[in-house]
């Protein structure tokens, strides 16, 4: 089942994801403070974290480089372990690898 819906359902909503961005959800790291990957985790959203998926955004799914947006790939992830392994969602953590520095606009 994964081939026929994780692989179609995750890209759109790759593609999509600043559309359907709603709330924070995961980690950014960048690699000009990968000495301070400690201290970012002790930011995470959550205390108790069992399990964590990392993207750098690239290749995703045959849609290509998606950035940031390639949360979405975590997150689908994390989606079928809680949905499949049991995994309780809260103790999840999606996190993106990015090679520069998040710019925000507006």
């Amino acid at each position: 089942m994964t081939p026929i819906v994780y692989t179609p359902v995750v890209a759109l909503g790759c593609q999509q994801f600043s559309h359907i961005y709603r709330r924070p959800r995961g980690l950014f790291v960048c690699y000009t403070l990968r000495d301070s990957i400690p201290m970012l985790l002790q930011n995470r959203p959550n205390r108790d974290i069992d399990v964590i998926v990392v993207t750098d955004g690239e290749r995703i799914l045959g849609i290509g480089d998606q950035g940031v947006g390639g949360l979405g790939i975590p997150i689908g992830k994390l989606s079928l372990y809680t949905l499949i392994g049991g995994i309780r969602p809260e103790r999840t953590l999606p996190i993106v690898w990015t090679w520069g520095p998040i710019i925000r606009s507006g």
